[in-house]
């Protein structure tokens, strides 16, 4: 028999889920409303909300994540990126330094992040308009993990991972940017998972273990605030596991300020809104330095 108190919490879930939804459809029309169309008032070739961003910089960020069993940890990590002058070509690199002892259940979410494994990527602008209307930009990326954390404690993938995808640079409105993003994970062996393959929980065998198969797809869309010098944003990140068949839908919400000419601080919180209960919120603050 289940308690009251359950069905108004399941209710109160329900109905918090679905105003963060209708927020979203909320903010894309606001961005696209003609107050919008003002010009960007940051550096040339330094735009701090592109996620396919060209330019060198370092980046440091620290995470927390928080999950359906109200189990959580923590991040640290350091990251440093080399663009070509071209604009077409860069490098990056990303190394946790500190991150808490795994000790509880994650549903396997650090297998499909490796938050203790060194991450690399390359990125690659194969096509770029001069038209102020349509796609801008199209960038490609390779990226993967190599596997540095201890798989045994939970803290890294414990094999390679691969996560190569695209992403689409489109202007809404001056001031107003749209970067759709599709990416697929998979890994080169057997994932560490004290849940399941594919980093689900799987109830008849706790011990099983698989390749990991998940197409993600992130939609975000941002408008910046000129007189502010910073910028907001929301997604609404989407993946699928092809193994399970299973999906999760979250919610993004993220905000920045360009506190100098060359460094920008960013705050992103990510909450979980349909699929499969695994990681509930997650926070991550980041500061940027560009060096060009």
């Amino acid at each position: 028999m289940s308690k009251p108190g359950a069905i108004f919490c399941l209710s109160y879930v329900e109905i918090q889920n679905r105003v963060m939804v209708r927020f979203f459809f909320v903010f894309l029309w606001l961005t696209t409303a003609p107050f919008a169309r003002a010009q960007s008032v940051f550096p040339e070739k330094v735009v701090p909300y592109d996620p396919a961003l060209m330019a060198s910089r370092w980046m440091f960020d620290a995470n927390t994540y928080l999950f359906a069993g109200q189990d959580r940890f923590y991040t640290l990590a350091a990251g440093y990126a080399y663009g070509l002058s071209n604009e077409r070509h860069l490098f990056s690199l990303r190394v946790p330094f500190i991150h808490t002892i795994i000790n509880a259940d994650f549903g396997g979410f650090e297998n499909t992040t490796g938050v203790g494994d060194i991450q690399f990527a390359y990125w690659w602008v194969p096509f770029k308009s001069t038209q102020q209307q349509g796609i801008e930009r199209v960038s490609v990326v390779a990226a993967l993990s190599a596997p540095t954390g201890n798989p045994t404690a939970g803290r890294g993938v414990g094999t390679w991972l691969f996560k190569p995808g695209m992403v689409l640079t489109v202007p809404l409105t001056p001031g107003v940017m749209f970067y759709p993003e599709a990416r697929f994970q998979f890994s080169a062996g057997s994932i560490n998972s004290l849940g399941g393959n594919d980093g689900l929980p799987d109830p008849e065998d706790t011990d099983e273990e698989n390749r990991l198969q998940l197409v993600s797809v992130q939609l975000p869309v941002i408008m910046e605030l000129p007189e502010a010098r910073a910028w907001l944003g929301i997604d609404a990140p989407f993946q699928y596991s092809l193994s399970e068949s299973t999906y999760f839908l979250y919610l993004k919400l993220f905000f920045g300020w360009m506190a100098t000419e060359r460094s920008a601080l960013s705050l992103a919180a990510t909450k979980f809104v349909a699929g499969q209960p695994r990681l509930n919120v997650a926070v991550q603050i980041r500061y940027s330095i560009f060096l060009r």
